[in-house]
């Protein structure tokens, strides 16, 4: 096993345990409720999010093991985001179980009764307020902070970037994610590259930032060196989001997790498809657009779809803009002393860009 795939697994180990020992959800009333806080956080997950805390710390000279509550901030804090995005997406399973708003709606039955509409909307509006009760923890856990050493101006400041930038950002950029979905109008590529930075990037460049500024905690957001990793972040973030449209289409559905062109069924404008549209023909363009939210994908259908992509060219400038975000990002890196952490970020970078998963 690579070195930083161990690493990420002890991250991984370590976060699961913070997090479980934490005692923010016990006050938490209803039970049911009180389960729903701790249900997400406690379903693992490969902790992208920590590990970029951490090892952002280690790069920047800091010690890792200091910022645990940090890092396990921003796992609540993504999955916050998931419980909200699934019941906008209207999904029924993450990570091969229930929902957050399925599970609950499903207890409403047992703990009262209630079934049809009325268990439907408990566990939507249940779901509302575990997602609430998450962020809430997520800047518990940043005040834990001060246990480590840290001062309280510096966690003042890193919640205060939290709620004023990172919040606003992100949700933003899921609002314009959402919004694409009844405009009628075609939506402009630079729009959906914004989208792509709040949506994603945002939460990826904080981690980072919020490791450098605990390593240094002289240092600001504004800093030459915090915004260099800043970058690093949204570069890798804009690739990670550019394979995953990529394997949307490309992909294998087993390995993919979900179903092969549901970006197209649900009429999503990836950068991939706006690529095929700027470069196709008349014709092209007309049946691209005519693939678009049908009720089924067959496998000749998404063969279709593959072979347009490729005749535009869209395949390969996505793909030549996946390498040249890995590159970029992997540059700014070599701006920072070598060391353990910066091997493992330069590693994850192409892993994360050239993975099939």
């Amino acid at each position: 096993m690579a070195q930083w795939k161990e690493q990420l697994k002890i991250i991984a180990e370590t976060i699961n345990k913070v997090i479980a020992n934490d005692r923010f959800p016990e006050k938490i009333e209803p039970a049911v409720l009180r389960q729903a806080v701790r249900a997400y956080p406690m379903l693992g997950g490969k902790r992208l999010r920590p590990a970029l805390v951490m090892w952002a710390c280690g790069l920047f000279g800091g010690k890792p093991e200091t910022v645990l509550p940090a890092a396990a901030a921003v796992e609540i804090y993504h999955n916050w985001t998931l419980v909200h995005d699934d019941i906008i997406d209207c999904d029924d399973f993450r990570r091969g179980t229930p929902t957050t708003h399925i599970s609950i709606a499903a207890s409403a039955e047992t703990e009262y009764g209630a079934t049809g509409k009325t268990a439907s909307k408990f566990g939507t509006d249940f779901a509302i307020l575990a997602g609430d009760l998450q962020q809430s923890w997520s800047v518990d856990m940043l005040c834990k902070l001060q246990d480590n050493g840290y001062c309280a101006g510096t966690v003042l400041y890193l919640i205060r970037k939290m709620q004023e930038e990172l919040g606003i950002d992100l949700i933003s950029g899921e609002a314009c994610d959402v919004a694409f979905e009844i405009r009628k109008d075609e939506i402009p590529e630079h729009e959906v590259r914004k989208m792509i930075s709040g949506k994603t990037g945002a939460l990826f460049s904080y981690c980072v930032q919020t490791g450098a500024i605990l390593a240094k905690p002289e240092l600001d957001f504004e800093h030459p060196d915090v915004k260099a990793i800043a970058e690093f972040a949204e570069c890798l973030a804009l690739a990670f989001q550019l394979r995953d449209d990529w394997l949307g289409i490309f992909g294998e559905a087993e390995k993919f997790g979900k179903p092969i062109g549901s970006d197209f069924q649900e009429g999503k404008p990836t950068l991939l498809y706006l690529a095929a549209i700027k470069n196709g023909s008349a014709e092209q363009q007309q049946k691209l657009r005519s693939l678009l939210r049908l009720e089924e994908y067959t496998p000749e259908i998404v063969e279709e779809i593959r072979a347009l992509l490729r005749e535009t060219g869209a395949e390969q400038i996505i793909l030549d803009e996946i390498d040249s975000c890995s590159k970029r990002a992997v540059k700014l890196l070599s701006r920072f002393e070598k060391n353990a952490y910066r091997d493992y970020l330069e590693e994850l970078t192409g892993a994360l860009t050239g993975r099939n998963v």
